[in-house]
């Protein structure tokens, strides 16, 4: 047993698929070749429970070094205790693993063994969008939101706690973080937003507030964002919206209100997600034809925008059309106009 030797390939930390678990250097320094598989116990290393065990095929193992992977000891029978899969390409959840092998030989006898700790980490971490990192904001913020972290299928019971505390004073707002009584807090969050209802803690203007998102898979912890900070402006927002232009506010809803136009069209949208540039579409709703007869871009700051978009001279008056914009998060904000007397 002392002549043969077992070491894992595997790296401390990263993406892991079931496949990696395979990858290891068998060394024989005796004079005779031995028929062998290897039994792997896959554990928990925070709770240490069994979370996975497998039994590989059969090889015979030469003298000399011999370098194995999921192929080599293909087929591999996987027994599953916490989490599922029937594929040996999938991810490993999220968690902070030890993998055990063992080198069974003839008669059952153990040849050799090793245990590796590793840890699964997200290829990225949760990211923050809104509201934006040191923004002075003219109005409490009715939502926050953030992006999930990358990729999801390295996740099983993927949630959100969020964390905010009001900034005193000298702090940083990772110090108020760590260090002050929270100002709101929600440890199951499972979308990647919060809506903030005015049944939550209000908003002081001129105060400043740190938030935070921490990714969880399940109890095992996933990766968190860095600390924003925000706060609500103590002056009067300053005016963007000429007395005598109005502006249609677009609607989430299907059946959008219905402005009269002529030239432009004239839209507010409150970009909370903080877009940067998003795409739109002109739908002909005469007739039930429901045809896309224009497309574009359009330019965004953070908060409300006021949009002046000219029409394209190929519009018809009289005629009902749906202008409809979509955001990163995938919502659609709509509004039908109808030129009542566009400019020649």
């Amino acid at each position: 047993m002392a002549q043969i030797t077992l070491q894992s390939l595997l790296p401390e930390t990263g993406m892991f698929q079931k496949s990696q678990l395979w990858n290891m250097v068998v060394v024989n320094s005796s004079s005779t070749s031995a028929s062998c598989y290897i039994v792997l116990s896959l554990q928990d290393r925070n709770s240490g429970t069994e979370v996975l065990s497998a039994t590989s095929a059969g090889f015979t193992l030469d003298k000399g070094a011999k370098q194995l992977n999921d192929a080599v000891l293909t087929p591999i029978q996987y027994t599953y205790f916490s989490f599922s899969g029937d594929k040996t390409d999938d991810f490993l959840p999220v968690g902070n693993y030890t993998a055990c092998f063992k080198l069974i030989g003839q008669e059952g006898a153990d040849l050799a063994e090793a245990c590796t700790p590793f840890d699964v980490a997200p290829l990225s971490p949760p990211v923050l969008i809104f509201p934006a990192d040191s923004a002075v904001l003219q109005a409490a913020p009715t939502s926050f939101s953030w992006q999930a972290p990358a990729p999801l299928v390295m996740f099983q019971q993927l949630h959100y706690e969020i964390m905010m505390a009001e900034i005193l004073p000298g702090q940083k707002p990772e110090e108020a973080i760590e260090l002050n009584a929270p100002f709101y807090m929600d440890l199951n969050v499972t979308g990647s937003f919060l809506n903030y209802t005015g049944a939550y803690p209000s908003f002081e203007k001129g105060k400043w507030y740190a938030w935070q998102v921490v990714a969880q898979d399940g109890q095992n912890y996933a990766a968190k964002t860095p600390v924003w900070d925000f706060s609500i402006s103590t002056n009067p927002p300053a005016t963007q919206q000429p007395v005598d232009i109005s502006y249609v506010k677009l609607n989430r809803e299907n059946e959008a209100g219905l402005s009269v136009c002529n030239d432009v069209l004239r839209y507010e949208y409150d970009n909370q997600v903080n877009d940067k540039i998003v795409n739109y579409t002109i739908t002909d709703l005469s007739k039930g034809k429901n045809e896309v007869i224009d497309k574009g871009t359009v330019k965004l700051k953070p908060g409300t925008n006021y949009i002046d978009l000219p029409l394209s001279k190929q519009l018809a008056k009289n005629t009902q059309y749906r202008f409809l914009l979509t955001n990163s998060r995938g919502e659609n904000w709509n509004v039908k106009f109808i030129i009542s007397n566009q400019n020649k």
